[in-house]
This record gives structure tokens, C-alpha cells and sequence, in this order.
């Protein structure tokens, strides 16, 4: 059993300029999730957190924010057979451990996160089907490489995966990143292709 991680200080510090997004702050958070990724079969990233919070004045207006964190790569042990391990109680045991350790790490580096896109929408009863849903329209902001928010009313968030080419090997790509699209103005949450390369050197070298 074993259970490495790195953490990959490579979050950069933005000014803002035009139209900024709402202000959060009294807001009630009503779901959260990781910005999360697989690298391979043992491997998962995360780079940073999703969260939708509810206004106070106005309980059918909802505005989800992005944020990213210093990267942290996570990875687990191969599976192995009860024979080899001896028991499946043992394995059970190893991986509460190693979520733990996970869910530690994650805590401590969203101490500090910074916030970089905005969804803001509002929902409304409908008596027909006696469900929420969304009243089609929304506003998105999206901070840019350069440090500027571009906004927009018609155009919601495009997330896509962000891959490169393999440092070792060639004929390769691979997922790097999450990739946010706003009307052709980017922002990308990654990790770096040495961490990778340096996690899995100390995963051999804890083998020996």
C-alpha cells in the first residue's frame, strides 16, 4: 500500500478589468464539487472547485462560481487480488485510509482558491410538470489569461478537457487541464507534465 502526492504551486495572481462579477458574499452554497480529472487509471487530478450558491433575497436566482486551487495530483495503488493482500477487509482499510489522506490534502490547499468564472441564472415553477427549471436565461463571466473578465448574456461557459502532446512519448496526448471558453476568451486550469513524471519516478523509487 502506498499513497503519494504532489502539490504543484501554480497559481497565478490576476487584476481585473471591465465588468466584474456578482459578489457571492452572503449567498448560501447549496452544491459543491471538485474540478477533477483522470490522468490514467490510478492517477486523478484536481485543480480546483465548483459552486452554486442561492441568494438570500431571492431564492430562484442561483450563481455558480469556479475556482481554482494550487493543482494536486492524487494516485492510489494498482488493485490487487485478495490472495496477494491477504485479505479484502485490508484493502477496504488501505483505501478509507488513502481517501483520507486525499480528502486532507484537498482541504488544506482550497484554504486558498481563487474564483474565475461566474454562471449566474434563475429558475421558476412550472405548474405543469410541477418541476424547477431554468428560465432560459443567464449571464457568464469568465476571467481571461490576461487578467480581464469578459462578459456575456447570450453565450454560457464551454468546459472542455485540455490535452498536449506527451513528454514521454511523443506519439501521445494527454489530459492536462480543464479548458473554459467564454465567447473565445480562455482560461485553463492545469497541471504540469513533470509533476506527473515526478510523482511516478517516487512511486518506483517507494517500489524498491
Amino acid at each position: 500500500m502506498f499513497f503519494a502526492m504532489v502539490l504543484m504551486f501554480a497559481m497565478e495572481i490576476f487584476g481585473s478589468s471591465g465588468t466584474g462579477p456578482p459578489n457571492v458574499a452572503g449567498f448560501t452554497p447549496v452544491l459543491s464539487k471538485e474540478l477533477e480529472f483522470q490522468i490514467d487509471d490510478y492517477k486523478t487530478a484536481f485543480v480546483g472547485r465548483m459552486v452554486v450558491y442561492q441568494s438570500p433575497d431571492d431564492p430562484n436566482e442561483f450563481i455558480e462560481v469556479y475556482y481554482r486551487q494550487v493543482a494536486l495530483i492524487s494516485q492510489r495503488a494498482k488493485q490487487k487480488s485478495s490472495s496477494e493482500t491477504g485479505s479484502r477487509d485490508s484493502s477496504l482499510t488501505n483505501l478509507n485510509y488513502l481517501r483520507k489522506q486525499e480528502a486532507e490534502a484537498i482541504s488544506r490547499v482550497q484554504q486558498r482558491t481563487e474564483s474565475f468564472a461566474y454562471v449566474q441564472w434563475q429558475i421558476v415553477h412550472d405548474l405543469r410538470t410541477g418541476q424547477d427549471i431554468g428560465t432560459g436565461s443567464f449571464k457568464s463571466w469568465l476571467l481571461d489569461q490576461n487578467g480581464n473578465w469578459t462578459f456575456s448574456s447570450d453565450y454560457n461557459i464551454l468546459i472542455t478537457p485540455f490535452s498536449e502532446q506527451s513528454k514521454t512519448d511523443l506519439k501521445k496526448r494527454i489530459i492536462v487541464g480543464i479548458k473554459f471558453d467564454l465567447v473565445g476568451r480562455v482560461h485553463i486550469v492545469r497541471i504540469d507534465q513533470d509533476d506527473i513524471i515526478f510523482l511516478t519516478k517516487e512511486v518506483v523509487d517507494d517500489k524498491k
